[in-house]
């Protein structure tokens, strides 16, 4: 068993095509995307046998000045790691990392598998994915929610929003709310570029969804077509439509396309449990995936801590609440670019 870096993307959509575990984010692409948008290197590792490619895993180094180098698989999203159905290919993989991140001097290895994955790295389950199994029809769906979130639908409906679903030419509109929903949130914000790369790289994959209040946008979300599903990895929307459920609309206007397009589920995304994202989207009937993540951590490393019950990064968010939106439209993308 051999493991090379691999520079043909045909070879490596071809061997992730193969595998039913793959996710999306498996894609030779999505290292194009990320390296356009961030500069950031990437390692596409393959492990080989007789010239046949049996397991791959996708790394982008990070250099941060404030959590140090690290390898990521895949940052960004939620999914992307080591992709290897054979033990000996995913041990092959997993040493061959480990060699890449001493020889790189990196500090630690994150690899974000979604599924338990049979290693010995150290595990961390803290967020989960919440999806949504469909029904048949949309009026199936509807009639699965409960009262309460059918009168508050109802009520959305009555509002009069125009629902709009484009492309590229949307990217402004969705930009605007993500970037002041980020800073209210205390968040750096992606930068523009990130959203238009996956929008120019995979054309016909990912839609904008919008709704409008006359002229005026007041939410938005980016969809992602995946085999069977679709999801919503980011979405934003103006605070004063929330009262009128602009979001829980929109969020509904993706369910009846997928439902339509004969798709299994929507992804909503990640959440962090307990949180009021999570909530919200437990109301629509999602249902909880742990996303499982593994580290390897050279000596002296420790995990990253980027979690409200950590005092420094609390006092972060506050304080990135507080600048002028301006300036941290511009200063965000320069932050998030070293926080996978």
């Amino acid at each position: 068993m051999n493991v090379e870096l691999i520079q043909d993307g045909r070879l490596w959509d071809a061997f992730v095509s193969t595998v039913p575990e793959a996710s999306f984010y498996h894609q030779w692409v999505w290292g194009e995307i990320i390296e356009d948008a961030f500069g950031h290197r990437r390692f596409y590792l393959a492990a080989t046998r007789d010239g046949s490619i049996c397991g791959v895993l996708p790394l982008i180094s990070i250099r941060s000045r404030f959590f140090g180098h690290s390898l990521v698989s895949l940052p960004f999203f939620s999914y992307g790691g080591l992709l290897a159905p054979a033990a000996e290919a995913r041990a092959a993989l997993l040493d061959a990392a480990a060699a890449l991140a001493r020889e790189n001097r990196a500090r630690r290895i994150e690899l974000r598998q979604g599924e338990p994955c049979p290693m010995g790295w150290e595990s961390v389950v803290s967020k989960v994915t919440m999806e949504i199994p469909l029904p048949g029809t949309s009026a199936a769906y509807w009639a699965s929610l409960s009262s309460g979130m059918r009168n508050k639908l109802r009520n959305s409906q009555r509002q009069g929003f125009r629902v709009e679903w484009s492309g590229i030419e949307a990217l402004p509109v969705f930009y605007r709310l993500f970037a002041l929903s980020m800073h209210n949130h205390g968040t750096p914000v992606y930068p523009s570029r990130f959203f238009e790369s996956q929008l120019r790289h995979l054309p016909g994959h990912i839609r904008i969804l919008s709704l409008w209040d006359g002229d005026k946008a007041v939410a938005a979300a980016f969809v992602t077509t995946h085999p069977g599903a679709l999801e919503i990895p980011w979405s934003a929307s103006l605070p004063e439509s929330r009262k009128r459920y602009a979001p829980l609309l929109m969020f509904f206007t993706v369910i009846e396309k997928a439902i339509e397009e004969g798709r299994a589920a929507v992804d909503l995304g990640r959440s962090s449990p307990g949180s009021g994202t999570h909530e919200f989207k437990r109301h629509l009937n999602a249902v909880e995936r742990p996303l499982h993540w593994y580290y390897w951590l050279a000596p002296g490393a420790s995990l990253p801590h980027l979690h409200a019950d950590n005092a420094k990064f609390r006092f972060a968010i506050e304080l990135w609440k507080r600048l002028p939106l301006a300036v941290a439209n511009t200063l965000g993308p320069r932050v998030v670019r070293s926080l996978p």
